[in-house]
């Protein structure tokens, strides 16, 4: 027969699970009990003695008060409680013109540069570098998926990956790389067996992929754009823009194609610049277009994001103050220019290109863009919402500082603090990490 009661080896003793409920019981009895009688003696108080009340009537006026006090009780101590206890909305800190900002570096705001980022593992010694590396989080795990990397000197050292993603670790400049001796052997995003085969020249696929956004704790998407390459003369041949799906592999992120491309080369890529899960929404950003111009598409943070008819893009205002206008569908890239953010820039267009991050910021209560603007320039601006409008360009730092600009992108995922934020950027070799700390 299965032993009921636990036996406590110190003390030699026999503790019964029943005798705590026994006890949780009669002092629930004890205290109804109190409250009833006080409520019988207060029915009786105000009864007139001329007046024969019912004992129905007894019991629905002693209802009636025993309810009265409940409330009144939850009302003197509960509420109280609650309200006190209850977390605080973050005050969301201001900052003053661009302008101004520039001038408060080393006062209200502070850059460091804490080193390159660095690999573990038998390619470490080799100098593993590239264009540029990207984080996200997803289940518990950040995810490093990078740019064009190659260990130094050349290409037969460690081989070559377009897009090869590893896990990070507890350092934000260490990347877990110590599975593999060939960069190749981490490349995330592979062909699907039904893509069109390369055609002579090219003899290749090339992947250019995103950062990661969750769908869930266990799964998330990046997208893809694919590319024939690999002849002698360095051409390419556009192939279109493609979603994998992302899981945790033991080693290294893990991503698979679930079917064709999302679309042909000829419509604009989905979220080179950078990818964000907001409120049931991921959003794709792509600089496209006209100089400056970034187009936003989203679509439903679930399975929607795998049907190309579920996207939708915002068109671009020359009214910053006119409601947002989404168009259903993913856009050729010869209508780029109707599509896009606006800031407050002139011309409402960004000063700046390339590859970029956008996330959400606790201590600004905004969400911020980074990006660069060729080699000389690095930015953030700041919106209320993931499509903006967004403000004038923040700049950190410029090619007068030694500090080149290139693939920029932000991990917030190491911050340890909400006023602080460490960004990396290249290009073609180390890997720079800055930490921007906020005073305001």
């Amino acid at each position: 027969m299965a032993k009921t009661n636990n036996f406590d080896k110190q003390s030699g003793t026999v503790a019964s699970h029943k005798k705590p409920a026994s006890r949780t019981r009669n002092v629930l009895c004890i205290c109804f009990g109190f409250c009833y009688n006080l409520a019988s003696r207060l029915v009786l108080h105000l009864t007139p003695h001329s007046l024969t009340v019912s004992p129905f009537a007894h019991i629905i006026s002693v209802a009636f008060i025993l309810t009265m006090i409940f409330l009144s009780l939850l009302a003197v101590i509960v509420v109280p409680i609650v309200i006190a206890c209850s977390p605080q909305s973050r005050t969301a800190q201001q900052l003053p013109d661009n302008e101004t900002f520039s001038r408060q570096n080393g006062t209200k705001w502070h850059i460091q540069y804490v080193g390159n980022i660095e690999f573990t593992g038998p390619m470490a010694e080799h100098k593993l570098g590239g264009d540029k590396c990207r984080s996200s989080f997803l289940g518990g795990r950040h995810i490093w998926n990078c740019g064009d990397m190659m260990c130094s000197p050349d290409i037969d050292t460690c081989g070559f990956a377009m897009g090869p993603a590893f896990y990070g670790t507890k350092n934000v400049s260490v990347i877990d790389a110590v599975a593999h001796s060939n960069v190749g052997a981490y490349e995330l995003a592979l062909p699907w067996h039904g893509d069109p085969k390369p055609v002579a020249p090219q003899s290749q696929y090339g992947m250019d992929t995103s950062n990661i956004a969750a769908i869930n704790d266990t799964t998330g998407i990046a997208y893809v754009w694919e590319i024939t390459r690999g002849g002698p003369d360095g051409s390419f041949v556009d192939q279109g823009a493609g979603i994998v799906a992302v899981t945790l592999g033991k080693t290294q992120p893990i991503a698979k194609r679930l079917g064709p491309l999302l679309t042909g080369p000829e419509s604009v890529q989905l979220g080179l610049f950078a990818t964000l899960r907001s409120k049931g929404y991921i959003y794709n950003y792509n600089q496209q277009g006209p100089f400056g111009n970034i187009i936003v598409g989203r679509v439903k943070a679930n399975d929607a994001a795998f049907d190309a008819r579920k996207y939708e893009y915002l068109l671009f205002s020359a009214d910053g103050d006119a409601t947002p206008v989404w168009r259903r569908g993913i856009p050729a890239a010869r209508d780029a220019t109707r599509y896009g953010m606006r800031t407050a820039e002139i011309g409402g267009r960004f000063a700046c290109s390339q590859y970029g991050s956008v996330f959400w910021s606790s201590y600004f209560q905004r969400y911020i863009l980074m990006c660069n603007l060729y080699l000389d320039y690095s930015f953030f601006y700041l919106a209320e919402r993931p499509w903006g409008p967004w403000t004038r360009a923040y700049m950190v730092l410029s090619g007068d500082s030694g500090w080149n600009g290139y693939g920029i992108s932000a991990h917030p995922g190491w911050s340890s603090k909400p006023n602080e934020l460490y960004f990396s950027q290249g290009p073609n070799g180390p890997l720079n990490m800055f930490k921007l700390t906020f005073e305001y």
